[in-house]
């Protein structure tokens, strides 16, 4: 049994996602405020804290649908009929889970209390999970009256509340008239008519205790706060501020404490505890003897039976954990000195705590120790599913730890007996663990098999960046049986970065030598781009093409520099020339974009043309064009001359022999520049010549190149897919 899917709707950004769940891992990745943290908090609101929902949580596309809910009650309250429709277009805009979970016909006791008939006989099962208003009259009395008073002395002063939504977010009304209801969702099928779809919703209601029967949820929330104090105040819906002792302490009394249902080998241990207790007693009221008779002369106890006080010592494993220097660590074990908990680095400590959480989640869920005898009900079966919410696992993590820890988390979570196979190492098909993470850190995604991504995908990229609503790209659908062009693109990108999966924009660069010098024409020229998150990834023509299907799947604005690379009809790489029936040897432009293969097409191409959508994703692939220079037209193969001839009066290049005697070639009508600059550029080392104009930038801050054309038009073009909407 494993939960397949979830589907969210109006929650936040996420207005309607599908989440497909890897039976083991699945890692959600995506640029900045693109919903991560927002499906990992919805995900705990609907399954495990219900009241954590607030009004703002509702996707905000629907406030205004609310607050006309709202105008149409202090227009006429409703009659019976319209509270009915008002319940159920209230119930609409509010959010929603899916959850749909795949079991087993042998199986069927466990999932006895969501089967939707008694023919199912293995397969789908879905539940939905709805917030509901109720008790509605009372809603729209309280809410029509609250108006009525602000109606009549509202005048130029705002009172609240302003709309229904105003109204919801006060206070404890939106928990006291919204809450949340389980249904075992199934279809009906039925003819498909002009209106209606050819299969029907059935809602049939469930209690909640149902699905947490089948499904324990754990959260650790990337709000650990490592470091500060216990009593610091906690804040969002999970967070976690606690430091390290207080979390052995939780584990201690949760699942190893011997005062709790003692065993044999426990008894021991606490005669030892409660003969330290009776000799400590003893000595504690010998010294608080004098004390207590001063207390005397206050009349206290006095008559009248009042009891008398004395001190009753208390020792136990918890008692030891309380302090701050209960956990604490040694360089030596055969000396005495040692640190306090809090002047270990943060990484570790965070590392320790992540480990711990794991092993506390994984052994409350077998019921391991004393926790099976504290759970509620020590007869119960266990959940046949686990599900854990990781977030953000790297915060204070190096880059090794990160990886490490991201191939080890999921072992720890199935480190039990009844799990797996101590032998074989085989997982146990009884109880289902699924993990689910929320990252930026490239060096976890390095770790992972792509096919467990989630990306998500800011919506109509094509305009700028739109931040209100989300979509979900499933990219097991590109890696679960990649095809070979997709396993170059796993193979590269395990080799180089995996930031493309957090980038606001990528720029696909085709050398050493745009690498380098790219980012200094951004520096200069272009420094809204600084301010956006930018993967650029380094590719030979032959291969950027293989990107495609990617890009397409992240939707992210893409900038392809590339080159001419034109070759005559031998398919030999010559000088470019016009009307020669050159062509371009360059896939990205042949098979990709703009689908051309005659020098003179590309050539001819106008600047609009180069941008375009590729499966709803904004494309713009930038290559040489003819450049005007004193006064003649002069044609580059690659980035190297197409830098020349952009700064081709600057005294870096025109220093250079070669290049001097190009000029004045071309100049005087006695040579081709373009043929001067071809030639110049196949004798060079083309790191070299990256390396060189670099330390030429570095030597001095007023040295700058200008960028050549075609590269300057892409930047700008990038530059205003990620500006911000006006």
């Amino acid at each position: 049994m494993k939960i397949t899917s979830f589907v969210l709707k109006n929650y936040r950004r996420l207005a309607e996602v599908t989440l497909v769940l890897d039976d083991k891992k699945t890692v959600l990745v995506g640029a900045n405020n693109s919903g991560k943290t927002s499906c990992i908090g919805a995900l705990h609101t609907f399954l495990k804290s219900p009241d954590n929902l607030k009004l703002r949580d509702i996707s905000k596309r629907n406030w205004k649908e609310i607050q006309k809910l709202g105008e149409q009650v202090e227009v006429k309250f409703p009659d019976s009929e319209e509270i009915e429709n008002l319940s159920s277009t209230l119930t609409s805009l509010l959010p929603s889970l899916d959850i749909e979970i795949t079991a087993k016909a042998s199986e069927a006791y466990k999932a006895r209390d969501i089967l939707p008939d008694l023919e199912w006989c293995g397969g789908p099962l879905s539940v939905r999970i709805t917030y509901e208003a109720v008790d509605v009259i009372k809603l729209c009395r309280e809410f029509a009256d609250m108006r009525a008073v602000v109606s009549e002395h509202g005048g130029t002063v705002s009172l609240w509340p302003k709309d229904l939504c105003d109204f919801l977010e006060k206070g404890q009304n939106f928990s006291k008239y919204i809450k949340q209801k389980h249904h075992i969702l199934s279809k009906e099928s039925e003819p498909a008519t002009e209106t209606e779809p050819a299969t029907k919703e059935i809602l049939q209601p469930l209690t909640s205790e149902a699905l947490k029967k089948l499904i324990r949820v754990d959260v650790i929330s990337e709000q650990r706060g490592l470091g500060a104090e216990d009593n610091t105040d906690k804040k969002g819906p999970y967070s976690e501020k606690q430091r390290l002792n207080k979390l052995l302490r939780e584990y201690y009394e949760r699942v190893l404490n011997p005062e709790d249902f003692p065993e044999a080998d426990d008894l021991h241990v606490l005669g030892q505890q409660q003969s330290l207790e009776n000799d400590f007693t003893k000595r504690l009221n010998n010294q608080f003897e004098a004390p207590f008779e001063e207390l005397k002369s206050m009349g206290y106890p006095g008559i009248g039976g009042n009891p008398t006080v004395e001190i009753s010592a208390k020792i136990s494993g918890m008692d030891a954990l309380q302090k701050s220097s209960s956990v604490r660590y040694r360089f030596d074990k055969a000396e005495e000195e040692f640190l306090p908990e809090s002047y270990l680095g943060l990484g570790y400590q965070n590392l320790i705590y992540l480990t711990f959480r794991l092993l506390e989640f994984r052994d409350k869920w077998m019921r391991v120790g004393k926790s099976a005898s504290s759970e509620s009900d020590p007869e119960e079966r266990i959940e046949p599913i686990h599900l854990v919410l990781l977030e953000e696992p790297e915060v204070n993590l190096h880059a090794q730890v990160q990886r490490v820890f991201i191939s080890k988390a999921y072992d720890t979570l199935r480190n039990h007996y009844d799990l797996r196979d101590k032998g074989t190492g085989v997982d146990k098909p009884e109880y289902q663990t699924q993990l689910i993470i929320s990252t930026h850190s490239s060096h976890i995604i390095d770790n992972m098999d792509f096919k467990d991504l989630r990306y998500f995908k800011r919506n109509n990229a094509s305009t700028s960046i739109a931040m209100d609503h989300t979509s979900i790209a499933n990219m097991s659908e590109l890696f679960a049986k990649p095809k070979d062009e997709l396993l170059f693109v796993r193979k590269h990108l395990k080799l180089t970065h995996c930031d493309i999966f957090f980038a606001d924009g990528v720029i696909f660069v085709e050398g050493q030598a745009e690498r380098l010098l790219v980012p200094e024409f951004i520096s200069n020229r272009f420094p809204d781009l600084m301010n956006r998150y930018i993967s650029m990834l380094e590719v030979n023509g032959a291969h950027t093409h293989k990107y495609r299907e990617l890009v397409d799947k992240l939707g992210v604005a893409t900038l392809v520099l590339t080159d001419l690379d034109s070759v005559d009809k031998e398919g030999k790489s010559c000088v470019p020339q016009k009307k020669s029936d050159q062509k371009t040897n360059n896939d990205i432009l042949k098979k990709w974009h703009p689908n051309k293969e005659s020098l003179d097409d590309l050539v001819d191409l106008s600047k609009e043309e180069h941008a375009t959508i590729s499966e709803g994703t904004p494309l713009y692939v930038a290559y040489q064009k003819p450049t005007e220079i004193s006064g003649g037209e002069a044609l580059s193969r690659t980035f190297e001359d197409a830098l020349i001839l952009a700064n081709f009066e600057d005294e870096y290049f025109q220093n250079k022999p070669k290049l001097k005697a190009a000029k004045t070639a071309h100049e005087d009508g006695s040579g081709s520049l373009s043929e001067s600059l071809y030639n110049y550029v196949k004798g060079l080392k083309k790191g070299d010549f990256a390396f060189e104009c670099l330390l030429h930038l570095a030597d001095n801050e007023a040295n700058s190149f200008n960028p050549p054309e075609y590269i300057h038009d892409g930047l700008s073009w990038l530059e205003k897919q990620l500006s911000p909407k006006a």
